[in-house]
């Protein structure tokens, strides 16, 4: 399989499993990993996700020598015209990022290496970063004359960095290193093992109340396109809720 997945102390990890090619892409590859994060994501004692890279990359974005659309038995396989089977396969791509952005358990990208392009956007698309001093970050699809706009990339970057310099990386092909995109927020924080300090973080996580750490990144999440008064009724409703948890509960006793 192109992802293996373990869960550990309340931690699962999806580790992308294609360490020849750098953990490289096409759309058979990413209803792979879709489908692996979903396992995770429906799996009670996982609490929070942690997405790495076997080998030396993160993800190196698009498998140059395979295409994109390869693969039979797939959903677009029977599709003769080269732009719909195209077109199809990058729909069924895509739900990776549904996938990973939709999970109700906090992410974490473990950036061990290299990510570029697509790696790129699987990074933006979890919650929190964090890298090795190892890691490069890359968004070249300008200089390779198709668009920046890439897997969700376009609407996670700004958010993340801030439009003017996600418009910068993006338009000037910039490459990052690690303590760069700790500069820039791109990361928050420098591990020399990243998956074991995301393990770590994923422990302290887990060890919080599920419905809290679930409702707290949902309101983070619909901050950004909400304004002050919608947030504020979708906060209220959310602490209400709170206050029947186990751990709420436990206070008033005390």
């Amino acid at each position: 399989m192109s992802i293996q997945l373990s869960v550990h102390n309340g931690v699962g990890t999806a580790t992308m499993n294609r360490p020849e090619s750098l953990n490289s892409i096409t759309a058979k590859v990413l209803t792979e990993w879709a489908a692996g994060i979903q396992e995770l994501a429906d799996t009670p004692e996982v609490k929070v996700i942690v997405l790495t890279g076997a080998g030396q990359a993160f993800s190196a974005g698009l498998d140059l020598k395979t295409p994109f659309d390869t693969g039979d038995e797939m959903p677009w396989s029977n599709e003769t015209n080269p732009a719909n089977r195209l077109s199809k396969a990058l729909s069924y791509g895509i739900e990776f990022i549904r996938t990973l952005a939709r999970v109700s358990q906090p992410t974490i990208a473990a950036v061990n290496g290299y990510a570029i392009g697509a790696g790129l956007s699987f990074a933006a698309a979890c919650d929190i970063r964090i890298a090795s001093s190892q890691a490069m970050f890359s968004a070249p699809f300008v200089k390779l004359g198709i668009s920046g706009g890439d897997l969700g990339l376009s609407w996670f970057l700004p958010r993340i960095i801030g439009l003017p310099k996600a418009t910068d990386m993006i338009l000037n092909c910039r490459e990052y290193t690690a303590q760069q995109a700790m500069d820039m927020g791109l990361v928050t924080g420098i591990e020399d093992d990243v998956v074991a300090a995301a393990q770590t973080m994923g422990e302290h996580m887990s060890r919080f109340e599920p419905y809290a750490m679930t409702a707290s990144k949902r309101l983070l999440s619909a901050s950004l396109n909400s304004s002050l008064d919608a947030q504020l009724n979708a906060e209220a409703t959310a602490q209400v809720l709170g206050f029947f948890t186990d751990t709420a509960q436990a206070l008033g006793q005390q």
